[in-house]
């Protein structure tokens, strides 16, 4: 066979289209081919995630489009479906020029049958069989020349991890790949069939391949529904024809005969040259998901990973305090006094900088998520947790979705979509936002560095790390309980069996790693900054205006009571160290006042009947304001109020020993306690307070319904479960 020549295109711009089955390492080889540089979107229309990149070829421009992994071009998943559009150029604009098809060597059959159906799409291909790394050390050869010479495309041997055959990859792109001459036999009654559904498709300026044919034919009469209503009566008659040829469907019937077509093919593709392998996967998977002790070291891993998230950023965070510290005091002596100077440094470098701080635990957490992934432990745990999780009504597919909300819900929600079944798929996306996001880390990290730092271990365990643990496990048993709650009222309906491939454990890749880690933090810090800057300067408008000077009396009352407090200092003061402290009181009672008088200030005096009973203060109700924006601005915000009329060089304090010197004026009694800090915490937990989730949930489910009805019941979860952590706790004397 002889690959046919490659269409000629009509623009400039080469359309290129990475295609393949799950876990095939499609995404590493799209960063080994691209170096990263992806431009992340959502196809129109839809939430699932659309990576592109430049590639740079002799022969001219290009871009690669990573489609989303899939078995089959016949959809049974929201990304299968978005796969066949984008390939077809239904979705995402033209469609491919060129594609390739991603194999793992070390399961060649199984990658060949989805290699065959883009075949039949009558469009130029290359294959890449990826992992031939993996194949040598298991004793396999992989043939790729074989391979090539019986389908009449290319066919190149490559490692993404390794950057093995990359440099034959890209020849084999430049050449244009190749149209295969001969498919699968088919009966003549079925080529028939297919023929007559390939001539109406051309005659009405369709896509007329065989593999397009055989998708409309094979597949559910909604994927015939967006056709001119003529064709799809046409095609619609082709499948009642195509139904009286035989006992079996005409889909079952084209699947035998790929398959039939595959097996030759194959043989002799990957052939044993060493002695066998043992199957360290086996071995390792009777410990690992035995369902004790496979459950007991997946409670290790997790109260490990937070640990490790807690006590190995803490010298991190110190080094980005002292730069922030820095920049402030660099920026305070060039910049002139006045509302410039005020913007930039309470509102710009406090609001930003209150919440990079927390950068490095986020990377700790990205960094371990990466390695459990390419490890091929996630899917374990997917399987180890489906039990449990099919007692409150979740798919074991759930797992993955809702492990991903650990770093961001709206990728969660879209990952939904994995899960087939729509009411299944519902609840996953429903109780995604439970899961506490990176948004969720910095404040976490602030109540607990500031009010349980000197707690003692726990068992040799770091007090702080077991009790952010705690507040991860309080948001996975509320999205567990709402689970069953929905499952067994409104969106009630039977759990089905879970079917998951399990891939193979693998050491990780460095590079892969460090690329995963590096698009997860630039992908934090490109949708999350914009957010901080705009909400802090809003916010610093808010806190500042309308403007109110401290009356002649009011100031003289702070000045008598700072000489007072200096006179009964246990060490004597100099005259200038008690014109400091002055000076310092009078500064912060402005700032103070400025701040009761604002709109801010206004607006946090409004809601503090509402959550007095909560423990929290008008100060924290104007944090709570900002945060229903986005979580993480409840740092910046509370960085803000506290830094009001302070000091803000060098030597001013970090936001947590504010937090520590704030009292109660009616008391005199510490604001922030740890039974607050607690509450706190719990409501965040709780809570919807991410705009952007709100969007994704919108076009997920297609309307308001149940974003709305998802906004009222978090709030109001998190408000009485708030009210109960802080009154009970009030009753029992804890502070």
């Amino acid at each position: 066979m002889s690959a046919s020549a490659a269409p000629a295109r009509t623009t400039d711009l080469l359309r290129i289209a990475l295609a393949g089955n799950p876990n095939v390492g499609k995404t590493a080889l799209f960063n080994r081919l691209t170096g990263a540089r992806a431009r992340v979107a959502n196809y129109p229309g839809t939430t699932v995630e659309r990576r592109t990149a430049a590639l740079r070829l002799e022969r001219g421009p290009a871009e690669l489009v990573d489609v989303p992994g899939c078995h089959s071009l016949v959809a049974r998943s929201r990304d299968e479906e978005v796969a066949h559009d984008v390939l077809t150029g239904r979705l995402g604009g033209a469609r491919a020029d060129l594609i390739i098809v991603v194999i793992d060597a070390t399961h060649l059959q199984k990658g060949l049958y989805l290699a065959l159906q883009l075949l039949e799409l009558e469009r130029p291909v290359v294959l890449a069989l990826n992992q031939v790394d993996a194949a040598r050390a298991a004793g396999l050869e992989v043939d790729a020349a074989l391979l090539s010479q019986r389908l009449g495309v290319p066919a190149v041997a490559v490692s993404a991890m390794t950057g093995e055959g990359i440099p034959a990859l890209l020849a084999a792109i430049e050449a244009g790949g190749g149209i295969p001459s001969v498919l699968a036999t088919l009966s003549d009654l079925d080529l028939q069939v297919l023929e007559n559904a390939q001539r109406v498709l051309r005659a009405s300026g369709h896509d007329g391949s065989r593999g397009e044919a055989a998708y409309l034919l094979t597949s559910a009469p909604s994927a015939r529904a967006s056709l001119h209503e003529d064709l799809a009566d046409q095609l619609d008659r082709l499948v009642a024809t195509a139904a009286t040829r035989g006992p079996e469907t005409l889909g079952r019937r084209l699947i035998a005969a790929r398959y039939a077509f595959i097996d030759p093919i194959a043989a002799g593709v990957i052939r044993a040259v060493g002695p066998a392998v043992p199957d360290r996967s086996g071995r390792i998977d009777r410990v690992v998901t035995n369902p004790a002790v496979g459950l007991l070291l997946f409670a290790l891993a997790t109260i490990g990973l937070f640990q490790l998230v807690y006590t190995g950023s803490e010298p991190l965070i110190g080094g980005v305090e002292a730069g922030i510290g820095w920049l402030q005091g660099w920026l305070g002596a060039k910049l002139p006094e006045g509302a410039l100077h005020e913007l930039v440094l309470d509102g710009l470098i406090a609001g930003v900088g209150n919440v990079a701080v927390f950068l490095p635990q986020l990377i700790i957490l990205f960094t371990a998520i990466a390695l459990l992934e390419d490890s091929g432990y996630m899917a374990r745990a997917a399987f180890l947790l489906d039990r449990p999780m099919s007692r409150v009504g979740l798919h074991g597919k759930a797992f993955l979705p809702l492990m991903t909300s650990f770093a961001c819900a709206i990728p969660g929600i879209s990952a939904a979509r994995t899960v087939e079944q729509p009411r299944d798929r519902l609840v996953t996306m429903l109780i995604a936002p439970f899961m506490s996001c990176s948004a969720r880390l910095p404040i976490y990290t602030l109540v607990i560095s500031a009010l349980f730092a000197s707690a003692q271990p726990v068992f040799g365990l770091s007090a702080g790390g077991l009790i952010m643990a705690a507040m991860y496990l309080l948001g996975i048993l509320a999205a567990f309980f709402t689970a069953w709650l929905l499952k067994r009222t409104v969106l009630a309906a039977p759990a089905p069996p879970l079917v998951l491939e399990l891939p193979d454990y693998r050491i990780p890749s460095v590079r892969g790693v460090l690329m995963h880690v590096w698009s997860q933090s630039r992908a934090f810090i490109t949708e999350s900054g914009p957010v901080i800057v705009a909400l802090s300067i809003v916010l610093w408008a808010a806190m500042s205006y309308p403007k109110s000077e401290l009356g002649d009396t009011a100031k003289t009352i702070v000045e008598q009571t700072a000489r007072l407090i200096a006179a009964d200092a246990v060490e004597p003061m100099s005259e200038d160290e008690v014109s400091a402290a002055v000076l310092a009181a009078v500064s912060h009672a402005e700032g103070q006042h400025r701040l009761q008088h604002s709109v801010a200030g206004k607006l946090g005096h409004a809601i503090e009947p509402i959550i007095a009973p909560l423990g929290f203060d008008w100060k924290i109700g104007i944090g709570l304001i900002g945060s229903f924006a986005a979580r993480e601005v409840l740092v910046s915000t509370l960085g803000q109020v506290y830094g009001v009329g302070a000091d803000e060089g060098e030597e001013s304090p970090v936001l947590r020993d504010a937090l520590l010197r704030e009292t109660n004026p009616a008391t005199g009694q510490p604001r922030f306690t740890p039974l607050v800090g607690v509450s706190l915490m719990v409501f965040f937990v709780l809570a919807m307070q991410c705009l952007s989730t709100v969007a994704a949930l919108r076009r997920e489910t297609g309307g308001w319904q149940w974003p709305l009805a998802s906004i009222v019941y978090m709030n109001a979860l998190a408000w009485l479960a708030s009210l109960a952590t802080f009154q009970i706790g009030t009753l029992l004397g804890f502070s």
